[in-house]
């Protein structure tokens, strides 16, 4: 490897770390509204997706496009997003009231438990594909829910990979949250997506992605 190559692969590495941080702080400033949570996640997805397959982020021009076009099925994930959370905190709550030793308190967990996950890894696709394939939220709801169960060994991985650096980001200082954390928790998740994602693009579409 010559000294022009080793330049090469040296600034494009940085060029993709700068992308990443720049990204991470817009999504930290657009997402203290928190009303714009949903259309600023998706921004932050639509300029990591593509770093994630290989490719290349104009960081100004993929966030703020992808806050434009998706912002509206973001917000409706996000409240589907909050609606599930609140059945879940509420069913806590009456967990709390209830017998544990009783069967159909036992089935009301396990079936909370079970929703709980399920929607989890269901969004861990569910954003790459929405920064990635113009479909309704319909289409993108039920092909996220498909590529969850036709590969759960890998989603379950995915998720417990993301809780493991979401739990870790609480012992580090704030900083970190601010400036490349998010990012880099986003990337990983379009990363592990898309290699499941890409089994299901036609070739000549997936070589288009991963330019």
């Amino acid at each position: 490897m010559d000294i022009r190559q080793r330049n090469a692969e040296f600034f494009d590495r940085l060029d993709r770390a700068s992308s990443l941080i720049l990204a991470n702080l817009l999504w930290a400033v657009l997402s203290i509204p928190l009303v714009t949570l949903p259309a600023a996640t998706a921004g932050l997805f639509a300029t990591v997706a593509p770093l994630a397959r290989g490719g290349h982020a104009e960081v100004f021009r993929d966030f703020f496009g992808g806050m434009r076009l998706y912002w509206k099925k973001a917000t409706v994930i996000g409240l589907i997003d909050v609606l599930i959370g609140a059945w879940i905190a509420f069913n806590v709550l009456i967990f709390q009231r209830m017998d544990i030793a009783q069967p159909l308190t036992l089935l009301s967990q396990s079936t909370t438990l079970f929703v709980a996950l399920a929607a989890l890894m269901v969004n861990l696709y569910l954003w790459p594909l929405l920064v990635t394939f113009d479909q309704p939220l319909r289409s993108l709801l039920a092909n996220a829910l498909r590529l969850t169960f036709a590969h759960p060994a890998w989603s379950i991985g995915m998720l417990a990979v993301a809780l493991v650096l979401i739990f870790l980001s609480l012992f580090l200082p704030s900083a970190f949250l601010v400036v490349g954390l998010v990012s880099v928790i986003a990337w990983l998740i379009c990363w592990a997506a898309w290699r499941v994602i890409r089994r299901y693009v036609a070739e000549e579409e997936r070589a288009k992605l991963e330019m």
